[in-house]
C-alpha cells in the first residue's frame, strides 16, 4: 500500500515538473490611483450631534407652534385615577382584608390541617 502511494506521489511530482511556464507579456498601468477620502470619526460623531440637535429644536418648533392643549406642562399634570367603586375600594383596602388574602389564607390552613409533619 504505501509502495502504490509512493508511485503516485512521485508520478504527481515529475508530471508537475514537466509543466510548461508562460511569460506574459507585462502589464502597463497608466492612470492615477486615490483613496477615497472619508471624513473622520470624530467629524461623523459631530455631524451625528448636529443631526440630534437640529431635530430637537425642530421638535421644539412644532410644539412651540402646535395649540395649548400639546403643551409640554399636561405631562406634570396628575391623570385622575377615575370614579370607579371599584378601584378606589381596592386602594384603600388593607391587604389583609383583601379576598386574595383570605383566599390565600384559608388554604394555607387548610394544608396546615392536612400536613404529615404537624402535630395535631
Amino acid at each position: 500500500m504505501k509502495a502504490v502511494l509512493l508511485i503516485a506521489f512521485l508520478t504527481g511530482f515529475s508530471a508537475r515538473s514537466w509543466a510548461q511556464e508562460i511569460e506574459l507579456p507585462p502589464m502597463v498601468v497608466t492612470g492615477t490611483f486615490e483613496l477615497r477620502q472619508t471624513p473622520s470619526v470624530t467629524d461623523l460623531f459631530t455631524l451625528h450631534l448636529q443631526r440630534q440637535i437640529e431635530a430637537n429644536r425642530a421638535v421644539e418648533e412644532i410644539i412651540a407652534q402646535s395649540p395649548w392643549y400639546y403643551s409640554r406642562f399636561w405631562k406634570y399634570i396628575p391623570i385622575p385615577l377615575g370614579s370607579s367603586r371599584n378601584d378606589s375600594d381596592q386602594f384603600f383596602t388593607p391587604n389583609y382584608l383583601s379576598a386574595d388574602y383570605r383566599n390565600t389564607e384559608r388554604t394555607l390552613i387548610e394544608s396546615r390541617k392536612q400536613s404529615l409533619f404537624e402535630k395535631k
